[in-house]
C-alpha cells in the first residue's frame, strides 16, 4: 500500500512539472501586435492643434499643421474676440479688415472654443475682427 502510495505521489510530481503553470508562455517571445508594426501608409497623420487668445493676441502667432488637421482657437482671454480668415491693411493710419470667408467664429466670449479644420494645402491668414490692428494669425498648412 505504501508502494502504491509512492508511485502515485511520482506520478502526480511528474505531471505537475510537466502543466508549468503558465509562467513558461510568458518569458517566450511572443509575436509583435499589428499595431506595433510600423504602419505602411505614406499618408501624413492628422492632429489637433490649439490656438490661445489671450492679452489680445493669438498665441502662437503662426502655426504649421498638415491637411486634415483641426484647429481650435480657445478664448482664454477677458474680452470678446473674432477668428476671421482673411487679412487687414494697415496704411496712413486706417486699417482695413478683408474677410475672405474661408471661415469666421463670430463672437468668442471668455472660456468659448471654436473649430476649424485644414483640409487644402496653404497659408490661411486670419484676425480678430474687434482688434484688427493688433491681433492677426497665420495657419501654414502642408
Amino acid at each position: 500500500m505504501i508502494r502504491k502510495l509512492a508511485l502515485v505521489s511520482a506520478a502526480v510530481v511528474v505531471l505537475g512539472a510537466g502543466c508549468g503553470g503558465g509562467e513558461t508562455q510568458t518569458s517566450q517571445p511572443s509575436q509583435p501586435s499589428q499595431t506595433s508594426q510600423p504602419s505602411q501608409t505614406s499618408q501624413p497623420s492628422q492632429s489637433s492643434q490649439t490656438v490661445t487668445l489671450k492679452l489680445i493676441a493669438f498665441k502662437p502667432e503662426r502655426l504649421e499643421v498638415k491637411a486634415g488637421s483641426a484647429v481650435t482657437w480657445q478664448n482664454d482671454d477677458g474680452t470678446a474676440h473674432t477668428v476671421t480668415s482673411g487679412r487687414v491693411v494697415q496704411a496712413g493710419g486706417s486699417v482695413q479688415a478683408m474677410p475672405d470667408g474661408r471661415f469666421d467664429s463670430g463672437n468668442l466670449t471668455a472660456g468659448k472654443r471654436f473649430m476649424f479644420t485644414f483640409q487644402t494645402p496653404g497659408s490661411y491668414l486670419y484676425y480678430c475682427n474687434l482688434h484688427p490692428a493688433t491681433m492677426r494669425g497665420e495657419i501654414v498648412v502642408s
